[in-house]
């Protein structure tokens, strides 16, 4: 029996569709790590394979939404240390190469979303696939401050505190911890305990109602308000 084969013709628009839908697939591929990330990081070996998408997931970014060479070159030069620290962080279970790997994270987050905000908040037409670069980048920049976080507790051990006792956070947990803050939504069994991670925490607070705001007033603009007639 023989398969048939589709058209190149019919290939081609459905590609170009999907090459304009970047920031639709790049929300749900950042939804998808979330969902695997309390399943994937139990294990090493699971640790690694977050750390392969994730860096994946930004270098794709960078490559749809900025389509320039240098900025590809650069964000291949921050994913390789990213993902090179992780994996030898694993293999010595070392701390500092953890916080390396983390720091480039924290670097190759801001670069990606110097790039995606760029696109979103550009005055232009606002479409659909705008909207979820905006929902996209809003969930990078919790990202981003998780690895923040993580870094401060590096340098400053018993900066959070688990049900009151002071504990070294993992991703998984900085992760949790940024959402709640970024959202203000209330602090649970994590909370900042030294002065460093409570000023750090309200950082997080106020860029996460900036951007709201920033957001808002943008779409504002967008969509002019229109006057009834009498």
């Amino acid at each position: 029996m023989v398969t048939p084969q589709m058209p190149t013709e019919t290939l081609r628009p459905r590609m170009a569709q999907m090459l304009q839908n970047r920031c639709f697939l790049l929300f749900w591929a950042l939804l998808i790590l979330l969902v695997a990330l309390p399943f994937l990081s139990e294990t090493d070996h699971g640790r690694g394979l977050l750390g392969f998408l994730n860096v994946i997931v930004l270098v794709t970014a960078v490559a749809a939404v900025e389509r320039s060479k240098l900025s590809l070159v650069v964000a291949l030069l921050l994913g390789l240390p990213t993902l090179a620290f992780l994996i030898l962080a694993l293999e010595s279970d070392l701390p500092k190469y953890l916080a390396l790997s983390w720091g480039f994270n924290a670097a190759f987050y801001t670069f990606t979303l110097a790039h995606l905000l760029h696109y979103v908040l550009r005055r232009d037409v606002m479409t659909a696939d705008k909207l979820y670069g905006a929902v996209a980048a809003y969930l990078m920049i919790a990202i981003l401050w998780a690895f923040l976080h993580g870094l401060l507790q590096y340098f400053h051990p018993g900066a959070y505190a688990l049900h009151g006792t002071p504990q070294t956070l993992d991703l998984a947990g900085l992760i949790f911890f940024s959402f709640t803050a970024i959202t203000t939504a209330g602090f649970g069994d994590i909370t900042p305990a030294l002065i460093q991670s409570r000023f750090l925490t309200i950082f997080e607070m106020v860029t996460g109602v900036m951007y709201v705001a920033i957001l808002i007033a943008r779409l504002t603009g967008v969509y002019p308000v229109v006057e009834k007639k009498p």
